[in-house]
């Protein structure tokens, strides 16, 4: 037993060895598996934990070279490694490597910041994250900035992000990141809590068309204006914004939507005196379309970037896509038929109710949500739980915290049927479809003072060679 016990510990020999001896594959007899990696100074550095040959994690391991103390993640304990360096004893388990991992042709952003952002951009990275698969890089305004894009395993835009280069650190997003670098193999970074980064090299990326708003005003304008924009989001609907022309080809509105859902509208102008582009309230000094990614820079310079979006046809709208109708009582049926629709914004519905003379009525604004009672609970969504409710006078009291009064008020609104919610859905989506092949209008004034509109059933004026007025 004592012999056994000698070999064991000559085996493992704890004697003082450096960390390179601990870089490299690792994988126990139950298959549990460990990537170390080197760092950036002695005793800390990143660790790729696998499991069921899938990657779970990318963390940090740290060494107390005191008490030989190794720790990954939030499990710790004394390691040994065999004289030969292919055993390491560690959580009470044997650690067999199975292949080495070396760094080799290092490019560290201190050293070399140019040759650092040239290799960042020009290829894809791999990533070992379960959230997104792979990671590009684009340099936008200058060499030293750019666009961050992360995709799924299925190509799907995850994120989107801005990074730039300066003093030698590297900033994505919010986080910076104090030590980087670039090998054969891997990019990785580190922040002064020891996060690590840690992406491995994938294939060349192609050279992308750049389109700058101030070289390039008209082709930049027409890549914004066609199709769609989206900025994804882990826990809401990915947002998408569609730029469309609306006073002329250099104003118009953002309309931003999340689950088909309108969310936010805003004025977008482009001043060809100061080279300036606004949305809303805030101004840009620069545009710039690089690939599939559009970037703006405000006087600060952050940046606001977005991607062009798969989901939305490529159309490129102009100002021949917009009806304009002057509110006049000449335009009542004009007017009527397009604001008799129900619309919305948010959660909030809209719909105006015409009266028989076309120029009176009602506007309703209203926000539905569903209800449900189960056993001893009444849910309304997105507002609370009702276990009891109370009348007094004309009042209703729901549990503690609503409380409404019966309004004997008239009101226009009402519930609809599930039949004639289905129906009024149908026929909308209909009409919509129709108007979305037939949006060039032709208007006629009669004598009497009224209008008539009559569609075209073409998609744009540029289809239109000629207009013939044939009369008996």
């Amino acid at each position: 037993m004592k012999i056994i016990l000698i070999i064991f510990t000559l085996f493992f020999s704890s004697l003082a060895l450096s960390n390179e001896a601990l870089f490299g594959s690792w994988e126990t007899e139950e298959g549990k598996k460990m990537d170390i990696i080197d760092g950036f100074k002695p005793n800390v550095g990143p660790v790729i934990i696998y499991e069921d040959e899938e990657i779970i994690n990318v963390d940090s391991w740290k060494i107390d070279p005191n008490s030989n103390d190794l720790q990954i993640k939030y499990s710790s304990g004394v390691f040994t490694l065999s004289q030969s360096g292919d055993q390491l004893e560690w959580n009470r388990k044997i650690w067999k490597k199975i292949k080495n991992i070396e760094i080799e042709n290092i490019i560290d952003i201190k050293n070399d910041p140019d040759s650092f952002i040239t290799e960042l951009s020009n290829y894809k990275w791999n990533s070992f994250s379960k959230e997104y698969n792979q990671t590009e890089f684009t340099t936008t305004f200058s060499t030293t900035e750019g666009v961050m894009s992360l995709f799924d395993d299925e190509n799907n835009l995850v994120d989107i992000s801005s990074w730039g280069v300066a003093s030698g650190i590297i900033k994505i997003e919010n986080k910076v990141y104090i030590e980087s670098r670039i090998s054969d193999n891997y990019f990785i970074a580190v922040d002064d809590n020891d996060n690590f980064i840690v992406l491995s090299k994938g294939e060349k990326n192609e050279t992308l068309e750049r389109i700058s708003l101030i070289d390039s005003r008209e082709e930049f304008l027409s890549a914004l204006t066609t199709g769609a924009w989206v900025i994804p989001s882990k826990y809401y609907g990915d947002a998408i914004y569609r730029f469309r022309p609306i006073e002329g080809e250099l104003k118009g509105r953002m309309f931003v939507e999340q689950e088909s859902v309108l969310t936010r509208t805003s004025v977008w102008e482009y001043s060809p005196s100061t080279g300036a582009f606004s949305i809303g309230y805030t101004e840009y000094n620069a545009g710039l379309k690089v690939g599939n990614i559009l970037v703006f820079v405000d006087k600060d310079g952050e940046q606001k970037p977005y991607h062009k979006s798969t989901k939305v046809d490529l159309k490129n709208f102009t100002t021949s896509d917009v009806v304009n109708i002057s509110i006049s009582e000449r335009s009542l049926n004009e007017i009527k038929e397009i604001l008799s629709k129900q619309m919305s914004e948010g959660n909030y519905f809209n719909l105006f109710e015409f009266s028989k003379d076309n120029r009176t009525g009602y506007y309703h604004v209203w926000k539905s949500f569903p209800f449900q009672i189960t056993g001893q609970t009444m849910t309304i969504q997105d507002q609370r739980e009702v276990e009891q409710l109370y009348i007094i006078e004309d009042y209703v009291v729901f549990d503690e915290n609503i409380g409404r009064k019966i309004d004997t008020r008239e009101s226009r609104l009402k519930p609809k049927t599930d039949e004639e919610a289905k129906k009024d859905s149908l026929e909308v989506k209909k009409d919509l479809e129709k108007e979305k092949s037939s949006s060039v209008t032709i208007k006629v004034d009669m004598k009497d003072g009224s209008s008539e509109i009559i569609s075209v059933p073409v998609t744009s004026l540029i289809d239109i060679k000629s207009v013939t007025l044939i009369t008996n």
